[in-house]
């Protein structure tokens, strides 16, 4: 069986660590991709990647340096533009390295749901608000799973690499840290 994965997101994903808020695309694209291919999508959320590094320079932060700012535009210009047929922020996107400086590691959530078979569906190629409907159903999902792992994350006493190692130490390494129940 060939399988592969494919995420929705973009660069600013990559670097959400200033950021509070998902960027979403406007189109359903990647619901008519994955009906085009009879893929199935599999909504589901993490969080934690802000435990283990801490973003110290952003794209303005690169751009406020007049020697950085002239090697990036150049560098993008001279790239290859993977969203030429897009509008807005995400058409427009700069590839940069932000500066990341590392933590201590903290705790990793995650949370799949349910997977969509598209197989079959192939009428979501041309009928784009069956399309935007499945979207608008995923992005809620994911949405909702992001929240209610942030809740869970703030609960955890096992959060720290500090609580988890003294509650190794005491349990033994053969008893799993808790976690929590979706």
């Amino acid at each position: 069986m060939d399988m592969a994965a494919a995420f929705a997101g973009n660069l600013l994903l990559v670097t959400l660590v200033k950021h509070t808020s998902l960027f979403w695309p406007d189109q359903p694209e990647f619901v008519r991709m994955a009906a085009r291919f009879g893929a199935t999508i599999v909504p589901f959320a993490t969080i934690g990647e802000d435990d283990i590094a801490e973003l110290v320079v952003d794209y303005d932060d690169l751009m406020r340096i007049p020697v950085v700012n002239d090697y990036l535009r150049e560098f993008n210009q001279d790239g290859v533009r993977l969203r030429t047929e897009m509008e807005g922020e995400i058409a427009k996107q700069d590839f940069y390295f932000p500066g990341l400086l590392p933590k201590i590691p903290g705790r990793f959530y995650y949370l799949f749901r349910k997977p969509i078979q598209t197989k079959g569906k192939e009428a979501m190629l041309k009928d784009t608000e069956n399309a935007k409907e499945l979207y608008l159903q995923i992005k809620s999902e994911v949405e909702r799973n992001i929240a209610f792992l942030i809740k869970k994350q703030e609960e955890d006493p096992y959060r720290g690499i500090i609580e988890r190692s003294i509650y190794q130490a005491t349990s033994g390494p053969i008893q799993n840290i808790p976690t929590f129940e979706p």
